[in-house]
């Protein structure tokens, strides 16, 4: 938001105090500025001067020498202009002027001195084209800059928006200096608001619906409008803060938005076709045509405007074409109201459209201003060349016109959150001078906030103490160490579980962890298939592609893997994050659960599977070694399918029976419709279940005293179908009950024409330790004919 302090001024002596002091209180105790500049500064050495003569160029057929006057200085000036003559006043860019990036010189055009350039409406930024050199009234001032001549001479600020948001009083210059001369202790001596207007009997026909969906609405009809341009100072303020001139009317509209902060609309009343209006919502399909020469098909529940059943603006967004005014305007309606801020907010974002108004709406208005600045409109309108305008009776409604907010509170309170001792004369100066009206009763104060701060911006004795903080300056307040006792904190397991599962993942294996949103999509939400019922669809709606609460982490794993899977050969990402379901339609909260979700790319192309297996495998022995870390040796890896997971590549994790981990390659139907293009390995982590396994058993000692005798090994290589499961063997052999066995693992797995097509080399690792004796050559070659034994009984084939 710009601000003019040319316009501040008005309403307040800023001039009398240091330019810098102001800056900083506004800085301190108000807002942030963006950015301070001198308006179109470049122009200042640019100046009024009228021609005294003017003769061919000796040497140049299309050029022309003139002679020129500032009223005590003569130039030499070679133009190329036609549409000069002797006795005009122009604009000369004197010698270092830049305009347009170009420096202006005093040179020589073919043989003759130049002592400046002449200056169109283009060059001076006041037309994107122009035909020739701009011509000034005869009565126009020699020698002062144009900087002064069109009211230019101005410090623009430049209001950080984000910084103002829950404060609507101060999006217009007399809000603002209403709250810098009470930061400032300086008066206040123009209001506004206060315009003193009459108005004519009757309400020529015009009528006005009650309607729950704006606070207020009104309309007034005005006779005897005249259209023309506006005043130099009208003029002049809307260009300094970013609005191009439009007529005498539209403008008045425009200025009222920026000194008042009070949206206003005019419609031609002959382009009307009826008498009533009412504030009503539309139909799905509906259409209007909009002043930016747009016609946005509209979805349900938009706010509108309607003139008997023709919808003729976007309620406090934009106009409508139709009935707007026109140089031809004699009569209008003029429009004042503030409506519901949800509204409004709904209508930007279903239409993407946001105006000045709209933006102004969408804080939360107060209704009080809505007449009273239709008194100033009509002010402003007699200034700004319509001095004989018939303007009657109001019609309308205001539903919140006895709104009020109190807020009680003591000096006690006040002291304890601000952490200053703070006397009760310096709390009641500070709220009156803000304009809250303060009653005391010992050290309890009853504050009535004033209209334009009870929507939505001070509301509970907290917003007081942000008010009190703010004014006497957050610097002033002493830092002091916290008072408090020291005491044991209470344990939380989960989080000590989720701190020890990260730095296992990224400090160990080198996992990368990543955050992100908690909404999904439709399509998101049909990964895991056993959860896709449970989806919750977010009230407010989003963006289609953030319509629901997420449901699994998988999602938002492989989107970051497929903005990263063509920079990096190597991508292993973890997410510790909730997901959301909902069960049924009851009223009762959807659950939370919390999951630490891997995805690992792989680094080989999709048809390797041989690779890609080992890769699996490489992950699966991954989440083993975390049970390890967590002294959770008693698990065991079973396959069970998973639809979101191929086939033969999908196992659970089982400890105590109980299901914690899952983990599986991404089936390619979802590979593709994320466009990955290499194999993704997928697994997550239960946290709710883990924790409980963890308080359980993780605190038990599983240690083993180590053997004194060396530890001994068998391979066994079986041949096997290439759709045979390899952990089948493995199961077999542990119902042995071999005394001496730690361990069984697939060693290696091979493929090749020496096997065969359709089968697999698969070799086994037996490790083996004995506690009270060396291994002998005798009892190897038991335990290796035993094995063997059992997998030719089991129909397993040696290779």
């Amino acid at each position: 938001m710009k601000l003019s302090v040319d316009w501040l001024n008005e309403f307040t002596p800023l001039s009398q105090i240091p330019f810098e002091k102001v800056l900083e209180k506004i800085n301190t105790s108000i807002c942030e500025i963006d950015d301070v500049e001198e308006f179109k500064s470049h122009l200042s050495s640019v100046i009024t001067v009228k021609i005294k003569s003017l003769e061919k160029h000796p040497n140049a057929e299309k050029l022309q020498t003139t002679i020129a006057t500032d009223g005590s200085k003569e130039y030499q000036i070679v133009t190329a202009a036609t549409n000069v003559a002797v006795g005009d006043i122009v604009p000369l860019a004197l010698p270092d002027t830049k305009l347009d990036g170009k420096e202006i010189l005093d040179s020589e055009l073919r043989g003759v001195r130049s002592q400046g350039m002449y200056c169109s409406e283009k060059e001076l930024g006041m037309a994107l084209e122009s035909s020739g050199v701009l011509i000034l009234p005869k009565d126009t001032t020699l020698g002062i800059s144009v900087r002064k001549y069109f009211l230019w001479e101005d410090t623009i600020l430049t209001i950080d928006n984000k910084s103002i948001t829950h404060r609507p009083d101060l999006w217009n210059h007399f809000g603002f200096a209403r709250e810098l001369a009470s930061q400032l202790q300086i008066p206040l001596h123009h209001f506004p608001l206060q315009a003193d207007t009459k108005w004519e009997s009757g309400n020529q026909g015009l009528t006005v619906v009650k309607s729950e969906h704006a606070h207020a609405y009104y309309v007034c009809s005005i006779q005897n409008v005249n259209i023309t341009g506006s005043i130099p100072k009208i003029k002049s303020r809307l260009e300094k803060c970013g609005i191009r001139s439009i007529n005498n009317v539209v403008d008045v509209s425009n200025y009222l938005l920026l000194e008042l902060g009070q949206p206003t609309h005019f419609f031609d009343r002959s382009k009307l076709q009826s008498t009533s209006f009412t504030v009503s919502k539309s139909k799905e399909g509906e259409s209007i045509s909009l002043l930016d020469d747009t016609s946005p098909t509209l979805p349900n529940h938009i706010l509108l405007i309607q003139n008997g059943e023709t919808p003729v603006a976007l309620a406090g967004v934009m106009g409508g074409k139709d009935s707007a005014v026109s140089e031809s305007t004699k009569e209008i309606v003029m429009e004042s109201a503030v409506f519901k801020r949800e509204d409004v907010r709904y209508t930007i974002r279903k239409t993407n459209i946001r105006t000045e108004s709209a933006v102004r709406y969408e804080k939360g208005l107060d209704s009080y201003t809505c007449l009273p600045v239709m008194k100033r409109a009509v002010q402003l309108l007699k200034e700004n060349g319509n001095p004989n305008v018939k303007v009657f009776e109001p019609q309308g409604f205001n539903h919140t016109e006895s709104k009020t907010v109190t807020i009680e509170t003591n000096l006690s309170f006040l002291r304890h959150k601000l952490g200053k001792k703070i006397s009760l004369h310096e709390v009641t100066d500070i709220l009156q001078r803000l304009g809250f009206e303060v009653t005391t009763k010992d050290e309890s104060l009853s504050v009535l906030v004033p209209k334009y701060r009870q929507n939505y911006d001070v509301t509970i004795p907290e917003d007081l103490v942000e008010e009190i903080g703010r004014t006497i300056g957050y610097a002033s307040i002493r830092t002091e160490a916290l008072s408090m006792a020291v005491e044991t904190p209470i344990r939380n397991p989960l989080r000590e579980l989720e701190r020890r599962v990260k730095q296992f993942l990224a400090l160990e294996v080198g996992f990368n962890e990543v955050y992100n949103y908690s909404f999904a999509s439709p399509t998101d939400a049909k990964l895991e298939k056993e959860f896709e019922a449970t989806s919750l669809k977010i009230a407010n709606e989003m963006p289609e592609e953030h319509s629901l609460l997420r449901n699994s982490l998988y999602p938002g794993l492989i989107k970051q893997t497929k903005v990263n899977q063509d920079r990096f050969e190597r991508v292993n990402l973890f997410e510790l994050g909730r997901t959301y379901h909902k069960e049924g339609n009851d009223a009762t909260l959807a659950q939370e659960k919390r999951w630490i979700s891997l995805l690992s790319l792989s680094k080989c192309k999709p048809t390797d599977l041989s690779s890609i297996e080992d890769e699996f495998l490489t992950v699966r022995e991954t989440i083993s070694e975390l049970f390890l870390f967590l002294n959770l040796p008693k698990f065991e890896w079973v396959k069970l399918p998973r639809t979101h997971f191929h086939p033969n590549a999908s196992l659970v994790l089982l400890y105590d029976g109980k299901e914690v981990v899952e983990l599986g390659i991404l089936h390619t139907r979802f590979a593709d419709l994320y466009d990955l293009k290499r194999r993704a390995i997928l697994s997550k982590i239960d946290m709710e279940v883990l924790v409980q396994i963890w308080e359980t058993y993780g605190r038990n000692s599983h240690f083993v005293p180590p053997s004194h005798f060396p530890q001994g090994q068998l391979d066994l290589s079986l041949l096997m179908n290439e759709s045979d499961p390899t952990e089948s063997f493995a199961d077999l052999v542990k119902t042995l009950q071999i005394p001496e066995l730690e361990s069984v693992y697939v060693q290696t797995i091979f493929r090749g024409e020496s096997v065969g097509e359709g089968k697999k080399s698969v070799t086994y690792r037996f490790l083996l330790m004995s506690y009270d004796k060396t291994f002998t050559q005798d009892r190897f070659k038991e335990l290796s004919d035993r094995l063997v034994e059992t997998a030719k009984i089991n129909g397993y084939s040696l290779r």
